[in-house]
């Protein structure tokens, strides 16, 4: 019988990976695929008052977009890193039950 609980930690950082990579992928797809002039008036890119509370990444759509994407990529990357170890130490059942908890914790915010 495999001891699950050595991987318990590693659950919450799958999750929280997960959640990081889907809100921020959901903001880039929002902002720089789809382009939708409603949510690009209401984010008031560029605007004092948003760069002030924001901070730089509010200069631009641009600016704004692209750090998400890199964001979602360094979350992905992170993501894949967890995998990688956990298949390297054969703990497929664990690796089955995160990679599918991720899993469904994408697909929850995306389709949100």
């Amino acid at each position: 019988m495999i001891n699950l609980s050595r991987y318990y930690p590693v659950l919450p950082l799958t999750i929280l990976l997960s959640i990081v990579f889907g809100i921020s992928f959901a903001e880039y797809w929002t902002i720089a695929i789809t382009q939708n002039p409603e949510v690009l008036n209401n984010y008031k890119f560029g605007s004092e008052a948003m760069i002030y509370h924001g901070g730089e990444i509010y200069r631009s759509a641009t600016i704004y977009s692209e750090h998400h994407l890199v964001l979602a990529l360094i979350s992905l990357l992170n993501f894949l890193v967890i995998i990688g170890v956990m298949a390297k130490c054969k703990s497929y059942p664990v690796f089955k039950c995160y990679l599918s908890a991720a899993v469904l914790s994408v697909i929850w915010l995306l389709a949100r």
